[in-house]
């Protein structure tokens, strides 16, 4: 549970619990935001401390302002990677120099959304060429074993 108290009640109570005993292809997974909850499935695991997740649709089965959500999966979203490291999971973003080829033959347009995506995960052109790779950690409220879908209408 975060020190911090934000949001839902319930949502920090259950962030950071494992509801299975292992972390298992096919099993649930939900992440929690300030109020909202995501859905996913594990897809791989490579061993307890990293897991690659994909993030299930959802399509509402219930009447205005419910929170009755049908999940399929589906294999055209993209894929998610976590690490575990300590007490808590992070999403892991594993930044490549190829993302800069062709990078100078781009319009204005091409080269922003490189610029863009490289400002959000905090890192700039030169330390990516000089590294070769770039590994970025964000915290992430998870929990293993069951995959819910929760929207708050209140915002």
């Amino acid at each position: 549970m975060s020190k911090v108290w934000y949001g839902n009640l319930t949502n920090r109570l259950e962030e950071n619990k494992m509801f299975c005993d292992e972390i298992k292809v096919g099993m649930g997974m939900t992440e929690y935001s300030y109020s909202d909850r995501d859905a996913y499935e594990v897809i791989e695991v490579k061993d307890q401390k990293h897991v690659v997740v994909r993030e299930l649709d959802h399509k509402l089965i219930g009447g205005a302002y419910s929170n009755d959500w049908e999940l399929t999966s589906n294999e055209n979203n993209p894929t998610r990677y976590l690490t575990k490291r300590g007490n808590y999971w992070y999403w892991t973003n594993v930044i490549d120099k190829s993302i800069l080829n062709g990078f100078d033959d781009k319009d204005n347009d091409g080269k922003f959304e490189i610029m863009l995506y490289l400002a959000h995960n905090n890192t700039n052109v030169d330390e990516l060429n000089k590294k070769g790779k770039v590994t970025r950690y964000y915290r992430a409220n998870v929990s293993f074993g069951k995959a819910n879908y929760y929207y708050d209408y209140s915002f």
